[in-house]
């Protein structure tokens, strides 16, 4: 079964903050428009509590996925993976996804139920995705499209339906059968295009900045993914191309960030900078190790930024 060390380490802890992340930001972004609610603390719990099963969950099936693959084999840099090295059996780490997927189901049922039943739908379609990840007959990872499975679930998608759910705590009743008595939760939120745009733009800019913690871990493992089949932009593309991304990913987030929030997010270029410079200079694995780190820090202080931007809106 493993160690209690093995699991948490499995569960990758540092990348916990891409998941966490989007849901602030998109709490903040909706306070912006309109007053919180006192039910609001509890739908982002539960909207925060999706979000890290979902992450645990993808986070886990990538450690069976690449361990089945033999992509985590000898010569790999980095943390060791649970299944490759034999501290979790792969059956374990099968249950354990399948646990972390319940269990998402399981506190985003009273979203669902409360906001619009649409949003099982949702779910189960993020669920897939992220165990569809690593899993399955035709893996993201392998297919170079991790970038946009980053970008578009864990940024634009996570935001955004943070967002859709607390809308509906946000508006009171008499405002949405005033504006239209017998639609749907999703045609009234219709009516407030400026809120559809922020989330839409945040949730674009939180995403960039998180793909930079796949693209330092993907620029860390290129020899060993082009050993294995898994093609990643960095294996289709080079080193090269992930440096410029990583650079690309930096400006147009903390852009997109600053149009939500002003230009508190802005203080973040010092670090950014420095920590591109670091990026672009890497050249062997081991180099990279450091920047995992970096891009989840920076994601985090990305989030506090943009809280504490929204708290001193007037």
């Amino acid at each position: 079964m493993g160690l209690l060390r093995d699991w948490i380490a499995a569960a990758r802890p540092r990348t916990l903050v891409a998941a966490a992340v989007p849901v602030a930001v998109a709490s903040a972004a909706c306070s912006q428009h309109w007053t919180l609610h006192e039910e609001s603390p509890v739908i982002i719990g539960l909207c925060l509590a999706f979000a890290l099963f979902a992450q645990i969950a993808s986070n886990f099936a990538n450690d069976l996925g690449d361990g089945l693959r033999g992509t985590d084999q000898v010569g790999r840099v980095g943390p060791a993976r649970a299944v490759a090295n034999g501290r979790i059996s792969a059956r374990a780490m099968g249950w354990a996804t399948i646990a972390c997927c319940a269990l998402a189901f399981l506190v985003g049922t009273p979203l669902a139920l409360f906001a619009d039943p649409w949003l099982f739908v949702a779910g189960v379609l993020a669920l897939l995705l992220a165990v569809g990840y690593t899993l399955g007959p035709a893996p993201l990872a392998y297919l170079g499209l991790g970038d946009v499975f980053v970008v578009a679930c864990f940024g634009v998608q996570a935001t955004f339906l943070t967002g859709y759910v607390l809308h509906t705590a946000m508006v009171d009743e008499s405002t949405i059968k005033c504006c239209c008595e017998q639609e749907s939760s999703l045609i009234a939120l219709a009516h407030w295009p400026a809120l559809i745009r922020d989330l839409l733009i945040a949730g674009l800019g939180i995403g960039l900045l998180a793909d930079n913690i796949l693209l330092a871990n993907n620029a860390r493992d290129m020899e060993t993914d082009a050993a294995a089949n898994k093609r990643t932009t960095v294996v289709r593309f080079g080193r090269g191309f992930a440096r410029w991304l990583h650079l690309l990913n930096l400006i147009i987030g903390l852009t997109c960030l600053t149009w939500v929030f002003g230009w508190l997010p802005l203080l973040l270029t010092p670090v950014a900078v420095w920590s591109h410079w670091g990026f672009r200079r890497a050249r062997e694995a081991n180099d990279y190790v450091p920047f995992l780190g970096q891009a989840a820090f920076i994601l985090l202080l990305a989030g506090v930024l943009c809280v504490t931007s929204a708290c001193l809106h007037p």
